[in-house]
């Protein structure tokens, strides 16, 4: 009888044992989070995501992990956003001129000369009425803006002086293989020809492409430079860009959790704009020094010129924000 209470008495510490094991192994669960962009890893966007994700783990005592896969090492644009609905990516870094293309009233953001500088985009990303954009974002493909931010002020490189819009005659110029790039080239007075990023370079090159544009940062990253000899300081586009995260996971992570990875990428994302800040003042004597002229074009004309765009594309925003949506977005920086 003695030995039958022991081995009783044995197996419920041995299960007891078993619970609080569980329970502590449920307490230090492990979350590794995989998050791509397709830019160099020399670049701010990677930068930002680096330091969001040294972030997380630091305030999660290691607890939740963020791997990040710079360069397009999971796909394009196209392909890491359409994976982080699906699911099989948790975060990405998309422009909206790609998230525009699933939600069309983010179209928005990309006309030209809504935003001033860097910083604009920034208060703009962090107010309730981006919020209320991102929020429909959300609610139609599951996945949550937890970082906004800018991706830089767009200035035309070519191979000939561009002043004004009619000095893009004839001219081949790339751009993403989205609508309102390819409308603004137009209004531009250019003939836009939609390029993957990657292929941009080998395409300025070979003369598949008369010139490209981009924000500073991004032609030094690139080295489009070594393949253009004009920067055109246009600054035609000043572009919204936001780190997306599959609204499931981001549900699945306890509330403290989610506050810690949405104050570092707030922090990931304030770097951004403070790198390409920097670099918009400190990359035109470089480029300089690397033989390229610097143009400064007539802006007016091409204000002018792109002036319209906000109405003609307003279909895409009106009924959800109203039609004067984009002259709100102007005004958060006022």
């Amino acid at each position: 009888m003695k030995k039958i209470v022991s081995l009783t008495l044995m197996a419920v510490m041995l299960m007891s044992a078993g619970v609080a094991f569980a329970a502590g192994a449920a307490e230090v669960d492990e979350v590794n989070l995989r998050l791509a962009h397709i830019y160099d890893p020399s670049h701010a966007w990677n930068k930002g995501a680096e330091l969001a994700a040294e972030l997380v783990e630091e305030r999660t005592d290691g607890r939740i992990t963020i791997t990040v896969y710079p360069a397009g090492q999971q796909g394009t644009e196209p392909e890491i956003l359409e994976q982080t609905i699906l699911g099989s990516l948790d975060i990405a870094a998309a422009g909206a001129g790609q998230l525009g293309t699933i939600y069309s009233p983010i179209n928005v953001m990309e006309m030209p000369y809504t935003f001033e500088d860097n910083w604009h985009v920034l208060e703009f990303g962090r107010s309730e009425l981006a919020n209320e954009l991102f929020e429909g974002l959300r609610e139609e493909h599951g996945i949550r803006v937890i970082g906004p931010s800018s991706y830089g002020i767009r200035q035309l490189t070519s191979n000939r002086r561009v002043e004004t819009p009619e000095d893009l005659a004839g001219f081949q110029l790339r751009v993403p293989e989205q609508t309102v790039p390819v409308a603004y080239a137009e209004a531009m007075g250019a003939n836009p020809t939609t390029i993957a990023y990657a292929e941009v370079y080998t395409a300025l090159q070979q003369g598949a492409a008369d010139g490209q544009e981009n924000p500073l940062s991004a032609i030094h990253a690139m080295r489009f430079y070594e393949v253009q000899d004009y920067i055109n300081l246009t600054s035609h586009v000043t572009n919204v860009c936001a780190f997306v995260m599959n609204d499931a996971v981001f549900q699945s992570l306890s509330e403290e959790d989610q506050a810690i990875v949405l104050e570092a990428f707030a922090e990931g994302s304030e770097l951004i704009v403070e790198i390409l800040s920097q670099e918009d003042e400190d990359l035109i004597g470089y480029f300089e020094e690397q033989g390229l002229t610097i143009v400064e074009p007539d802006i007016e004309a091409f204000r002018e010129a792109t002036a319209g765009m906000p109405e003609e594309y307003s279909y895409w925003w009106e009924d959800e924000f109203g039609a004067d949506l984009h002259s709100r977005i102007q005004q958060t920086g006022n």
